[in-house]
């Protein structure tokens, strides 16, 4: 029976038995939630009426940067035993609440942790997650460690406004005669290692403490509170104050006992890069996904005592080059690009660096295999540019399937090529600039000799700091399928045709509408 407020019910919206449908699914998920404020605040806003009378339902503004998990993990790390020993406001608050009645002793405002721990991640504040999505997330997957509690108290000195949360520490009665409070910097550097050639899936914060904790899944020790401390990403020493590091592959971890920084170095040692530690009494989880990619990407880790006196030694061989080269008044050849440093800070002291801009398994992007073209034919698509390039390859030995991917847009007389090897680059800029040519039309897939007003198609290989602006546009799993087939080409195993990707959107990849012959 209709409720009294609803007595007459418009003819388009009472056939509209799956609208109402979704309405009834959207109000029940904000009933799985019991506290009043998750109520009122979804990440997705309900169905609203059109000009037309129709139901539709409301995108959200922004796409959240981290999920559920990853916003617990970040909340949890801005309130770990280094947290506290580092933060020197967030200390006090800390022991001024515990000074608190029972009931209230160690709760902090959940909007003071967040601004902890999401501030040096520099994101916008649309994209920053509310309160609500931050109390569900730490309910789901970090209710063993901290606890959230909903204000209803009228406003006081300390808050300045009605509601709100609160978050405490569960062990928050022991926060006081915790060891950790009258640390030095030397006994957390005992506490940190020095992690290499992390899996690229798992190149951000959260992401790396996903990993470590995986590694550690079936370990004894890992049943700690917050077993991962920190994790600080090392910058680049051409980087600037406010640039935020970035994760290149590496990254220096603290942990909560020396206990658990021993099990990574002995299971993952500096020496056997390709494989853990084959012990019977490895503590290490084992057969599990992040132990598998740990092998296939040649995780190791070095104590952080180590790391730094190779980061020392590196800088020092450095600026002896930079030296030599200036007094034999030649141009410096050292390259600006990041990935210089990062194969060699890792490099042992009795190992040379390897050559600079050689692709690995664990390599961004593949290095050497962009190559850009201009003077194109305004009209042209392409599938024209690929025919046309690909004549470079016709009587080259390598494989004449060279050209991965044309990245290009109508109206334009530039495109960017990604080949499949440094091979196809080379040879695609040597044919190119051996014999000129232009296009006709836009539909040109050979090209003719230029006349004396126009310009021949040019081409250059990408590299240094303008190859890298240009991958970090590009999905890490596009980047990481280029890097793989190059492997393979170095390898001897390249594939006889190029592989497109769901991310390249290209014309050739959508299916074509069938043509109505009737």
């Amino acid at each position: 029976m209709a409720s009294p407020g609803f007595a007459f019910i418009p003819r388009n919206i009472s056939k509209g038995g799956k609208h109402q449908g979704t309405s009834t699914h959207g109000l029940s998920s904000h009933k799985s939630e019991s506290t009043p404020a998750i109520d009122r605040e979804s990440a997705y806003p309900g169905p609203s009426v059109s000009d037309k009378g129709k139901w539709k339902v409301s995108e959200p503004s922004a796409k959240p940067v981290y999920n559920e998990k990853n916003i617990s993990i970040l909340v949890v790390l801005a309130f770990s035993d280094y947290a506290l020993w580092l933060d020197s406001d967030l200390r006090r608050k800390t022991e001024e609440s515990l000074q608190s009645e029972e009931y209230d002793a160690g709760f902090l405002p959940l909007s003071y942790l967040m601004r902890r721990a999401f501030g040096r991640e520099n994101l916008g504040q649309e994209y920053m997650p509310t309160e609500a999505n931050t109390v569900k997330a730490i309910r789901t997957y970090a209710g063993d460690v901290l606890e959230v509690r909903m204000l209803v108290s009228a406003p006081s000195a300390e808050r300045s406004s009605i509601g709100g949360y609160e978050v405490r520490r569960k062990d928050w009665s022991t926060l006081l005669d915790n060891t950790t409070r009258e640390f030095t910097r030397g006994q957390w550097d005992d506490h940190t290692i020095y992690m290499e050639n992390i899996p690229a899936q798992y190149h951000t914060i959260p992401g790396i403490i996903r990993f470590a904790q995986g590694l550690l899944s079936r370990c004894p020790g890992s049943s700690a509170p917050i077993p991962i401390q920190n994790v600080t990403l090392p910058s680049h020493h051409l980087d600037k104050i406010e640039d935020r590091p970035k994760c290149k592959g590496f990254a220096l971890v603290t942990l909560c006992n020396a206990e658990l920084c021993q099990i990574f170095l002995e299971s993952w040692p500096w020496t056997r890069p390709f494989q853990p530690a084959e012990s019977d009494d490895s503590s290490l989880a084992e057969d599990n996904l992040e132990t598998k990619e740990a092998s296939k990407f040649g995780f190791r880790t070095l104590p952080k005592a180590c790391w730094d006196r190779l980061n020392e030694e590196y800088l020092a061989y450095r600026q002896k080059l930079i030296n030599e080269l200036a007094d034999a008044n030649e141009p410096p050849h050292i390259s600006p690009d990041p990935d210089v440093q990062d194969v060699a800070d890792g490099v042992l002291e009795d190992t040379p660096p390897p050559p600079r801009n050689v692709t690995t398994m664990y390599s961004p992007y593949p290095f050497g295999c962009l190559v850009f073209a201009r003077n194109l034919h305004l009209e042209t698509n392409k599938t024209t540019l690929r025919a046309l390039f690909a004549t470079a390859f016709g009587s080259s030995p390598v494989n004449p399937a060279g050209i991965d991917y044309v990245d290009f847009n109508k109206g334009m007389d530039s495109c960017y090529l990604r080949l499949a090897s440094p091979e196809h680059g080379r040879i695609l800029v040597d044919h190119f600039s051996g014999q000129p040519v232009v296009q006709s039309h836009g539909l040109d897939d050979i090209g003719k000799t230029p006349g004396t007003s126009q310009k021949a198609i040019s081409t250059e290989i990408i590299e240094g700091k303008k190859e890298e602006v240009y991958w970090e546009k590009v999905p890490e799993k596009v980047r990481r399928q280029a890097v793989e087939k190059v492997m393979k080409a170095l390898n001897g195993k390249q594939p006889s045709a190029p592989v497109h990707t769901a991310y390249e959107h290209s014309e050739e990849s959508r299916p074509r509408k069938k043509r109505n012959r009737g």
